[in-house]
Formats: structure tokens, C-alpha cells, sequence
């Protein structure tokens, strides 16, 4: 048998996580319903209490999942040689091809804490994602995480995130990036040609 004919096996968990992560995106989190998350799935129902305790749980690991992800990408995103600003516009050039392509949804994140208020664990994870993005933002641009231009930094990445969900336009996210690409260049004079 050539390997290119071998399926790999996917397990029930994957399964079920990849279920609710495409319909928690898509549809949120509360109009979501466990069944409709096990149906997509294509497993039996005891499958998720098997690998989840309830609900919560599995909101819980789709939000690891997407904080994973979202590390993956960033890194994927960024090319170290170059200017500050480049590095950061590329985080915001993605949002906005995201807008475009109609992939986007909200920050996942986000729309868990607003759905879920008072879930101690979706809060904590929320917390991990974003101390992440600070951290990743304060590295783009060398400068230390709890610096004021890395607050703001945030503040503008978190007001593209708000543009792009509530006005659906690409536009507002990069003139966004603008804005951070300015505050970039004051904080970092002469950062023309190279990123360090």
C-alpha cells in the first residue's frame, strides 16, 4: 500500500473539538447546543462526555486549541529581518485579509468571555491569550511587555479586532495598522532597514 492511500486516523476527540470549533466560530458558543456538536462530529454522544466533563470543557480546550493556533500563525506571519513596522502590519494585514476572505468571526476569546461570563476557566484562558499577544507585539518591536507603546499596541490591535467584527471592513483594520506603524516609528527613530 503506498502511504499516499493511508488515511490517518482521527480520534474522537479531534473530532469533536474540530466540530465545536467550526460551529463556537461560526454560529457562538450559546447557540450552539452539545448535539448539534456531536452530530458534525460524526460520534456517539458518549464520546464527549468520555473526553469532556460538560460544555464548559470543551469550550475550554476549542480556546487552547485556538491559543495555539493563533501562536502558530503569529510566528508563521513574522519575518524577524524586517523592519519593526512591517513585522507589525503584518499582524494586521492578516486580520484584514480575514474580513475580505469573510473568515472572520469575532475574537473567539472575546466572544467566550461575553457568552460565558462567569466561567472562571474561560477567563483564564483568555488571560493566557492575552498576555501572549502582548508578549508577541512587545517582541515585534523589541520593547518590553508592560511598556506604554506596547499598551498601545494592543489597544489598536484589540480596536481592529472590534472593527473587523462589528463593521465588517477591512479598511478600518488597516488604518489600524497604520496607526500602529506610526506609533512603531516614533518609538523606534531610524528603524528603516532592519528589524533589529
Amino acid at each position: 500500500m503506498h502511504s499516499s492511500t493511508i488515511t490517518p486516523i482521527v480520534s474522537a476527540k479531534e473530532r469533536l473539538l474540530a466540530s465545536a470549533g467550526r460551529l463556537f466560530h461560526e454560529h457562538g458558543i450559546n447557540a450552539t447546543g452539545i448535539d448539534l456538536v456531536v452530530r458534525n462530529a460524526g460520534v456517539a454522544k458518549a464520546s464527549l462526555y468520555n473526553n469532556f466533563a460538560n460544555k464548559e470543557a470543551l469550550v475550554v480546550a476549542y480556546l487552547e486549541q485556538e491559543l495555539d493556533g493563533w501562536i502558530r500563525n503569529a510566528l508563521a506571519l513574522d519575518n524577524p529581518l524586517s523592519p519593526h513596522r512591517e513585522r507589525i502590519a503584518a499582524v494586521f494585514e492578516d486580520l484584514a485579509r480575514s474580513v475580505e476572505s469573510n473568515t472572520f468571526h469575532g475574537c473567539p476569546f472575546t466572544n467566550a468571555v461575553i457568552e460565558l461570563p462567569h466561567c472562571t476557566a474561560v477567563r483564564t484562558v483568555t488571560t493566557n491569550y492575552r498576555a501572549v499577544v502582548r508578549t508577541h507585539l512587545a517582541n515585534l518591536t523589541d520593547k518590553d511587555a508592560a511598556s506604554i507603546s506596547t499598551s498601545r499596541l494592543v489597544l489598536l490591535y484589540d480596536a481592529a479586532i472590534t472593527a473587523a467584527k462589528v463593521g465588517r471592513d477591512a479598511a478600518l483594520v488597516r488604518e489600524a495598522s497604520t496607526m500602529a506603524q506610526e506609533l512603531v516609528d516614533a518609538h523606534n527613530p531610524g528603524d528603516t532597514q532592519h528589524g533589529r
